[in-house]
């Protein structure tokens, strides 16, 4: 009788053991929040992995596990170039990492940090852009939570015959990006032709274009060193990307997480890190090409001063096409210039 009342018992205290762990699983559940990740780059992306993804890994960490990051990558049907921005903003996605100058003209401001010579050290320029753009740039960046601005290195010219004069890139068809380096690209006889970075590989493969503008990193990223193996070092301008989060996302998190992703995960420091980031590995790119034989080309002094009297000219000409918008297109100039030899001092 015993026995039979303990079994009793046991089954009794077993039933509500399961039913009270599975009430905790369910709160925990509930208390899990899934955010959805977007962009162009595949899921083994130098630029992703040393930066972008770990970000996430830590945003996740600080929470406790409360959020959750879903990607969707390259591959994926929401990896689109162009629509990385109009997928977050519209809360397809909640949190996207895309290309600015894919879209011309949606952020013409913006893209005055892209013109020809301007960036030579991206952390600088990303600090500086990232402290102006509350100000000069909220108005481009209204429809989501900007979370930084993020600065490549220099875009050099990628070529498959040899180039090493600025005079060798007339009537070639060079991938371009960027309302800068088309103007710049234009006024040495060469042709800009528009493409996202996934396509550059088998345009240049093919014959289809004859270069393609590229900083380091996507030498390997986009594999665009296996079929271009001349490296003109003219700096035409720099990719800007945004890490931006949808705002109906941000304001429907708790309160304190809503304030560790303005202040921890948001402005000058997170863009920074990411230029250092790829700054590295895009140097170690190099180096390897170099010591796989493929031919790195200076400027010339001659060559300097060209380019640079073709940039200060393309540099004028955007301003003053701004200004005629109506746009504070000077003012953030000289405030960028400003501020980026300010950083330089220090």
């Amino acid at each position: 009788m015993k026995t039979e009342h303990t079994k009793r018992r046991k089954a009794i205290l077993g039933a509500l053991g399961g039913a009270l762990i599975g009430a905790f699983a369910a709160t925990a559940q509930a208390d899990t929040i899934q955010l959805k990740f977007s962009t162009m780059e595949p899921p083994s992306g130098p630029m992703v992995n040393c930066f972008t993804l770990p970000l996430l890994e830590e945003l996740k960490a600080e929470t406790g596990g409360m959020i959750e990051i879903e990607t969707y990558m390259g591959g994926t049907g929401f990896a689109h170039p162009l629509r990385q921005y109009e997928q977050v903003a519209r809360g397809v996605m909640n949190i996207s990492q895309g290309v600015l100058s894919y879209t011309p003209g949606q952020f013409a401001m913006t893209e005055i940090a892209t013109m020809p010579l301007l960036v030579d050290d991206p952390e600088v320029v990303s600090n500086a852009i990232n402290k102006l753009a509350p100000e000069y740039l909220a108005d481009e960046f209204k429809g989501i939570h900007l979370m930084a601005i993020l600065v490549t290195p220099p875009l050099y010219v990628h070529t498959r015959a040899a180039a090493t004069t600025l005079d060798d890139l007339a009537g070639k068809r060079i991938r371009s990006t960027g309302s800068g380096a088309n103007a710049f690209l234009e006024a040495l006889g060469a042709i800009p032709v528009q493409m996202p970075a996934p396509a550059i590989y088998e345009n240049l493969q093919t014959g289809v274009i004859d270069g393609a503008l590229s900083e380091y990193l996507a030498l390997r990223s986009f594999r665009i060193g296996e079929v271009a193996e001349n490296h003109l070092l003219v700096n035409t301008t720099a990719a800007l990307l945004f890490l931006g989060m949808n705002k109906t996302t941000l304001d429907s998190l708790p309160t304190e997480t809503q304030e560790l992703i303005k202040a921890k995960y948001s402005g000058s420091e997170i863009g920074a890190r990411a230029s250092a980031c790829w700054k590295k590995l895009g140097d170690g790119v190099a180096e390897h090409l170099k010591s796989a034989g493929h031919v790195f080309a200076e400027l010339s002094v001659a060559d300097r001063a060209k380019a640079e009297a073709i940039s200060a000219e393309v540099t004028e000409a955007y301003i003053v096409e701004l200004e005629a918008q109506g746009k504070p297109a000077r003012a953030f100039y000289e405030a960028l210039m400003a501020e980026i030899a300010a950083q330089k001092s220090n």
